[in-house]
């Protein structure tokens, strides 16, 4: 084999980077120098270290290293390819400092020239350019001729022990390779790098069982590499011509496997894989095997294998807007979610995956907002989805969460079903039908869907049982069902998992719901704080300063929370003006009290005209005909009273309930008033709590 200079250094990739440190959350390379001051104890910043590596220079592979535990990230994803750099100097020669000259007959003159590299670093000094190589062209033509040396290949995996089944990111209209024109020879031997888990040893064996009738195969154990050596480097170290690397993407509970193949020069994506399921069998751990056999033989049969999927920059930031969402319901995640996953529709606008996502997030962000504009953009993706893939389960997923979200809870429902049919341990789908069960109950307040909901979250939980989630839906059955305490003790449970703001914002309902209104208002403050302030936590901030008779308070939460939404498409949710609404009231300021309430029945007026919004409509009219005088009028008292008497029945939320007692109540029905008074003290005593209750019910 032919000698060859060593290499000083690595070249990082800007636009790698860039993606690391906007998935990091690090808005600039200042931030980023600091991070790493922060993290290594170092009195100051390596600003410097930090420029020099952003604008493409060889560092050393302790500088990626150091960047790259900072954005975590494995340092070598960040390093720019041989074929990325060919590109760069073809555009832009300048652009690019190779710092060393490439010889293949002779070793270097010193051999600490990567010690000297680190050195200068430190000094801040920048080495100064040399000549370009043509190692690259030999490469290529080595290839291309047929003539790669005769050593090994090394299929190196590194595999979480949280490894769920995966699914290609591909379209399966297309193909994954382009033409194949000509063969690789001289590939007899493979040597896969185990990890340490159970999990990574058997898909580990299960691969070597598929590869042993084409290949030789060898293995050693993960522990047995240096933690900083780079996978280019392995090829030469190990005396092999190719290495394997699956680097798993994880993000919450979301991950993605990328399949690489790296010689000493060149870096090739085989295939992107995710997760459709939560579990992993024995038929998943086969599956995921043979289809990185396939992609591997692929590669092996076409010098100019070309991936057909989503890349490593789109696959990443499709795990990220899963995560960002599965984070907590609320329009920053959901607009984080959303850029993200424009972003890949730029490369990728036919990706059924990533349009089955833009559908649920438009969803979501249609019931955060009550906007129907968004329904149009949720519904345009699925349909666009559909006609990709009408059968892929996360397809399947985001109709049935668009169905959800427009209370159709049948259609909800079945879709449901369907991703199980496809995907029996999705467990997101499980979790779906729970919702869409619960919501039923409430509705009809039919005990089967009580038990149909306990059914499917437990199944949910056996298989995601480190999801935050899981617990959160327990503790709204257990509230629902009236068990305050349990509830309590559930929500605790999800805050241990990850701390989010649905959590701590039921947290706060809970405590309000026990009467203890301080405690709930310290949780609202303490979203406020880990989150920032939106127009949720400004929402709770302002009901529970308006039961602490902070009505000054009140008014400003209020006032900030329909600020927040003014840059949806929306008016804000109806409840914020009602809440505006009392608040104005309390303070004797009848106008803007009356102008609050007439916005709250216009904006409701755009919602599922179902039992609680109804009410919240009587509510918001009764107040109304007092504060303009109209009320006494026997046929606006006839009026509310028919409406209240035709659904009383149905009402279950506490709200609705609260509100319905305070209309019988000026109705002057105070025995009936202080029969869902008694009612609602059970079931939430903070609402009980309404300041003036005891005057308002005489």
């Amino acid at each position: 084999m032919a000698t060859r200079k060593r290499v000083r250094g690595v070249i990082a990739s800007r636009n790698k980077l860039e993606v690391a440190m906007l998935n990091a959350g690090i808005r600039s390379q200042s931030e980023l120098a600091k991070l790493i001051a922060e993290k290594e104890n170092i009195n100051s910043p390596p600003r410097d270290l930090v420029n020099r590596t952003f604008r493409q220079t060889r560092v050393s592979h302790q500088t990626i290293t150091r960047i790259a535990t900072v954005l975590d990230v494995p340092p070598h994803s960040l390093f720019l390819t041989q074929d990325e750099l060919e590109s760069e100097e073809e555009l832009n020669p300048a652009s690019v400092i190779d710092s060393t000259i490439h010889n293949d007959t002779s070793e270097p003159a010193d051999n600490n020239a990567e010690e000297d590299l680190e050195a200068s670093e430190k000094n801040n000094s920048i080495i100064p350019p040399s000549s370009p190589t043509s190692r690259t062209a030999k490469v290529k033509s080595q290839r291309h001729a047929g003539t790669l040396r005769p050593t090994h290949i090394v299929a190196f995996f590194i595999i979480s022990a949280a490894l769920i089944s995966l699914t290609l990111l591909w379209n399966t209209n297309e193909n994954t390779v382009d033409s194949i024109s000509q063969s690789i020879p001289n590939v007899q031997s493979l040597m896969i790098i185990k990890g340490n888990s159970e999990l990574e040893k058997e898909v580990a064996r299960n691969l070597t069982k598929r590869l042993k009738k084409d290949f030789t195969i060898s293995s050693v154990s993960i522990s047995d590499i240096a933690a900083n050596e780079s996978p280019y480097s392995l090829a030469e170290n190990y005396n092999v011509d190719l290495v394997i690397s699956l680097e798993l993407v994880e993000k919450g509970i979301f991950k993605a496997l990328l399949g690489f193949a790296y010689t000493t020069a060149n870096k090739t994506l085989l295939a992107s894989l995710i997760d459709s399921e939560t579990i992993v069998t024995e038929k998943t751990i086969d599956k995921s095997s043979a289809k990185l056999e396939s992609a591997l033989k692929q590669y092996l049969a076409a010098p100019e294998y070309s991936y057909k999927g989503l890349d490593e920059t789109n696959a990443k930031n499709y795990v990220s807007s899963q995560a960002l969402l599965h984070k907590g319901l609320n329009e920053g995640n959901v607009n984080a979610a959303l850029e993200k996953t424009h972003l890949i529709l730029t490369a990728a606008p036919k990706n059924p995956l990533v349009l089955a996502q833009l559908c649920n997030l438009y969803a979501q962000k249609m019931y955060l907002t009550a906007d129907d504009n968004y329904l149009v953009h949720a519904t345009d993706a699925c349909n666009r989805a559909s006609e990709q893939a009408k059968d892929k389960p996360e397809v399947l997923f985001s109709l049935a969460q668009k169905s959800r979200r427009e209370n159709d809870i049948e259609s909800a429902i079945a879709y449901y079903l369907e991703v199980l049919k496809v995907s029996p341990n999705y467990s997101s789908a499980y979790v779906g039908l729970t919702e869409s069960y619960l919501k039923k109950f409430l509705v009809t307040k039919s005990s089967e869907a009580m038990s149909l909901a306990k059914e499917n979250i437990l199944k949910a939980s056996r298989l995601a049982p480190n999801d935050w989630m899981i617990p959160f839906i327990e503790a709204r059955l257990h509230y629902y069902e009236g068990n305050a305490s349990l509830a309590l003790k559930k929500f605790e449970e999800s805050k241990d998992i990850e701390v989010t703001q649905n959590v701590l914002g039921n947290l706060g309902s809970i405590y309000f719901c026990n009467g203890n209104i301080e405690a709930a208002f310290q949780n609202y403050k303490a979203m406020e704080h880990e989150f920032g302030a939106s127009n949720i936590s400004d929402h709770l901030l302002a009901t529970a300063s308006f039961y602490m008779q902070k009505y000054d308070d009140a008014i400003e939460y209020n006032l900030k929370s329909l600020e927040a939404m003014a840059d949806s498409n929306s008016n804000g949710l109806y409840p914020i003006w009602i809440n505006l609404g009392d608040s104005y009231l309390a303070k004797g300021m009848k106008q803007e009290a009356m102008r609050a309430y007439e916005q709250a029945v216009k904006i409701s007026q755009r919602s599922d005209q179902n039992t609680t919004v109804m009410v919240d409509q009587l509510y918001a009219y009764l107040h109304i005909s007092r504060i303009n005088h109209t009320f006494e009028t026997e046929s606006v008292k006839m009026g509310i009273r028919d409406e209240l008497s035709s659904i009383e029945s149905q009402v279950s939320d506490p709200g609705a309930k609260f509100r319905s007692m305070v209309i019988w109540a000026y109705l002057g029905e105070k025995k009936k008033a202080r029969s869902i008074q008694k009612v609602l003290t059970s079931q939430c005593k903070g609402l009980a709590k309404y300041p003036g209750v005891e005057d308002i019910l005489g």
